[in-house]
Parts: structure tokens; C-alpha cells; sequence
């Protein structure tokens, strides 16, 4: 009876081992959340190394290496992206939103960055890249939050370099020119919500950042980052975040959170512009303006964040 129950011990430990080793396992090739890398200081240089950068406008990172598996965010031309495991056609990376997940190798290339220490900042919705300053032949198109390595400036033209590829010229008129990688001048909420007005009307997408489509917390991401604010991706990481602001004091530019499911953790955010209004994706209209006193989102009213002074 003592040896039986012994050997049926073992067994019982086996499989649990066997279990915890293929959940291990599957764990590892799901996608996951991290807060964004730590920034370095203005200034500051990493040195240069061959890596594994987005070659493509936009590129899907998904929950697990299948074209079907949930796209839990994006990533833009020029993006570095941290590589992890190769598994055939993808690649499991770190992108610079923080997310951990799988995109497919067609649309990487590996390539050697610059030295270059100042950053041209797309701030256009779709801004076409071109092979001459002036010219007519075009090299590719670059969206809104793309930022890559300045290598040149002729008049109202700068030179810009491009992974794996020739570089491209983009008008100065269609871009911010970040000095040391960095923004110089002070931005307020008025600029926040510049930059989200450029994609009113973009379809909802979720996972997505771009004019393609994007998801709510794309759209606050994106524009808080063209404003030198790097906040986490998702909106129950961006509440985590800022100064907590009561809702008599509203100011445009602050981000308003919600769960309209009931719960106590935000599923939804937007930019608060004023007058009891913010811009928000929402999954069936998009981009919109929407009203706090809407049934849905007066009960899901959960707070307010500020992330500049």
C-alpha cells in the first residue's frame, strides 16, 4: 500500500511538472505587456549595433506567431525592435512601446542605425518619402509617429535614413525636427489635441496606431508621444500614470478613462478638449468627438490624468 501510493505520488508529480514546463512554454510565445524601456537622458548614446528594424509603413505584432492570432499593437517604420526568439517566418521582439509579441519577418530587415543623435518626427497623417529633395519619384510613405535619423538637410528638404534600404527625403513641412532626439520647445494640451485631430475620422482598429486604423489608447499614445510624452501603450497602464485630475478641473489635453462594462479598471480612454467633450476611436465609429453626459460613458466614468504642466 506504502510502495503504491508512492509510485502513484511520482506519477501525479510528473505530470504536474510536465504541465507547468508546456505552460511555461506557451507563456512564452503569447504576447505580453511591459512598461516602456527607461529613455535616456537628453544627450545620452547607446552604441551602434546591427538589430532588427520595421521595414515596412506599419507593421502588426501579434499575440502568437500566426496571421491570425490577435494584434495587440503596431509597429512604424524605422522602429527598433528587441529581438527574442526566430522562429521561421517570425521574429518574438520588444517593441518601443514596451509590448512583447510576434511580427512576421518579411517586414523586418536587419540593419546597422546611424550615428546621427537628431530624430525627424512625422506629424502628418501619411507624409510620402522621396528619393531627391523636389523630385518626383517616391521611395515610400511614412506615417504619423514615425521617427528616423537625420542625415542631411537641403532647403526645405531633410534626408532621412531608412532600414535596410537607400535613404529618403521628407518635406520639412510634414515633419518636427527633434534636436539630440529630443523635443526643445514646450508643448501644452491644445498641441495634444492638434495631433489627434489629424486622425478624426480614421477607421478603429484594435492594436492599431495609425491613419489604417487605431484603437483608443493608439490614438492617446500617439499623441502624447509627438509631444514628448512616452506614455505606457494601454489606457489601464495610462491611468496607472500622470496626476489624477478632479472633473471640474478638466483641461483640454487631459486623458478621461472608462469602463462601461461596470468594472474598475479603464477598457476605454480619450483626449478631453473642452466644453464636456473628448476625442476617442471607438470599435464601431472611429475616431469621434463624444460627450461625457453620454449615458454609457457618464456611468463609466472612472477619472482623469494630466501628464503635462
Amino acid at each position: 500500500m506504502f510502495k503504491g501510493g508512492r509510485y502513484i505520488s511520482i506519477y501525479y508529480f510528473i505530470i504536474a511538472l510536465a504541465m507547468v514546463i508546456a505552460g511555461g512554454f506557451l507563456l512564452s510565445r503569447q504576447a505580453k505587456r511591459l512598461p516602456p524601456p527607461v529613455q535616456l537622458p537628453p544627450g545620452a548614446t547607446t552604441p551602434r549595433a546591427e538589430s532588427w528594424y520595421v521595414g515596412v509603413a506599419v507593421a502588426d505584432v501579434r499575440a502568437n506567431p500566426d496571421q491570425g492570432a490577435e494584434r495587440v499593437t503596431q509597429a512604424l517604420l524605422g522602429d527598433e525592435v528587441k529581438l527574442l526568439r526566430d522562429e521561421g517566418e517570425w521574429l518574438q521582439g520588444q517593441v518601443p512601446d514596451g509590448y512583447i509579441g510576434w511580427l512576421r519577418k518579411g517586414n523586418l530587415v536587419r540593419a546597422t542605425p546611424p550615428l546621427a543623435r537628431d530624430l525627424v518626427a512625422v506629424r502628418v497623417p501619411r507624409a510620402i518619402l522621396y528619393k531627391e529633395p523636389g523630385g518626383d519619384a517616391q521611395a515610400g510613405e511614412a506615417l504619423l509617429g514615425t521617427d528616423l535619423p537625420l542625415l542631411a538637410q537641403k532647403e526645405d528638404w531633410l534626408e532621412v535614413w531608412l532600414p535596410g534600404r537607400l535613404p529618403a527625403w521628407l518635406s520639412r513641412q510634414e515633419v518636427d525636427l527633434w534636436p539630440g532626439g529630443q523635443l526643445t520647445d514646450k508643448r501644452s494640451g491644445s498641441d495634444v489635441i492638434k495631433v489627434a485631430e489629424r486622425l478624426e475620422g480614421v477607421a478603429y482598429l484594435w492594436g492599431g496606431v495609425s491613419l489604417y486604423g487605431i484603437d483608443c489608447s493608439g490614438l492617446t499614445y500617439i499623441a502624447y508621444f509627438l509631444n514628448g510624452v512616452k506614455l505606457p501603450r494601454d489606457a489601464d497602464l495610462q491611468f496607472k500614470v500622470g496626476r489624477p485630475v478632479a472633473r471640474k478641473d478638466l483641461q483640454p489635453g487631459d486623458l478621461v478613462f472608462f469602463n462601461t462594462s461596470g468594472g474598475t479598471q479603464p477598457t476605454h480612454v480619450g483626449i478631453y478638449t473642452g466644453n464636456g467633450q473628448f476625442l476617442n476611436s471607438r470599435s464601431r465609429q472611429g475616431v469621434v468627438v463624444s460627450r461625457l453626459d453620454e449615458p454609457s460613458f457618464s456611468a463609466g466614468y472612472l477619472g482623469a490624468r494630466r501628464y503635462l504642466p
